[in-house]
């Protein structure tokens, strides 16, 4: 296992720190996501081959399913637990489980030994199917209108996925993958890095320690983090897809949540967001370190 691979769990950790204390790269590399993310997908659609998402025919009832807990589960879970948070915060924490899997998840796929196809075939339908699932979502569980502009998101799967799979498919045929092969997981890794640093620091100003809401907060996107590991090894056919399912179960889109709670709530709401991020992302080290002691079994 590379270094980078190896160490994953410790880069993403730094990453999270340097978004809190060191502010300043951050807050440049905040204006850089979107090609990073283009980025980490061309990279890791070198590893997927287009002829297996012919397989989804075979398998689409799973995919309904999963997209039903990405979208449903977790925020029934934060919709009972709403009398232990403010408000505000409450908002911003459904927000940040009501957005669907992030774009990353099929880089973490490959990084974690999943199945980036599933990966990217997940994502991109959960992309798909929000403009409709999230204001439904938000206005069941909080009573609160918001609109989701529906051809600003088709253009994000455009950038995020079509346009990657198209730039994989170009390197492939000029054979220049068989040189990037090696350098694939080691380089997302650093790019997830990259990523979260972009993401924490602008939001790291709102940060508070002594609120104990965003501390409640906080425990509940843990135990959703459990839960949906817990759910996705259940659902998984085998060791692969378990890794799979857990990463797109709970790892959210939480820039899309923020830019939700930021223009439609303001920052009071984004606090919820934080939150999730915080958590989910620390809780990929002891993630990876379960991931590490199964593979030795």
């Amino acid at each position: 296992m590379k270094l980078t691979q190896k160490y994953f769990w410790l880069i993403i950790l730094l990453s999270l720190v340097l978004g809190i204390v060191w502010k300043g790269p951050g807050l440049i590399l905040k204006n850089w996501l979107t090609p990073i993310l283009m980025i980490m997908m061309t990279l890791g659609c070198l590893k997927i081959d287009l002829k297996e998402l012919r397989n989804f025919k075979h398998d689409w009832w799973r995919y309904i399913l999963i997209l039903g807990n990405i979208f449903i589960v977790s925020s029934l879970v934060v919709f009972l637990c709403q009398k232990f948070l403010n408000p505000e915060i409450y908002l911003g924490l459904l927000l940040a489980v009501a957005v669907p899997c992030g774009i990353s998840v099929v880089a973490f796929s490959i990084i974690l030994n999943g199945q980036p196809t599933k990966a990217l075939i997940t994502t991109t339908l959960a992309h798909l199917t929000a403009p409709l699932l999230i204001p439904i979502i938000v206005w069941l569980f909080a009573h609160k209108i918001i609109n989701i502009n529906i051809l600003s998101m088709f253009w994000l799967v455009f950038k995020l996925v079509i346009i990657p799979i198209l730039l994989a498919e170009i390197i492939k045929y000029f054979k220049f993958d068989k040189y990037l092969e090696k350098y694939i997981a080691g380089s997302n890794t650093i790019l997830v890095s990259m990523l979260n640093w972009g993401t924490v620091a602008p939001a790291a100003y709102l940060i508070s320690w002594q609120n104990n809401s965003f501390l409640i907060a906080m425990t509940i996107a843990l135990f959703i983090f459990i839960l949906q590991i817990i759910i996705g090894s259940l659902f998984g056919r085998n060791k692969e897809e378990k890794v799979t399912w857990s990463i797109v179960n709970f790892y959210k889109n939480t820039g899309l949540a923020s830019v939700i709670a930021l223009t439609t709530f303001g920052t009071p709401t984004a606090l919820g967001v934080v939150a999730y991020i915080l958590v989910t992302n620390a809780a990929l080290a002891p993630f990876q370190f379960w991931l590490m002691k199964v593979n030795k079994k």
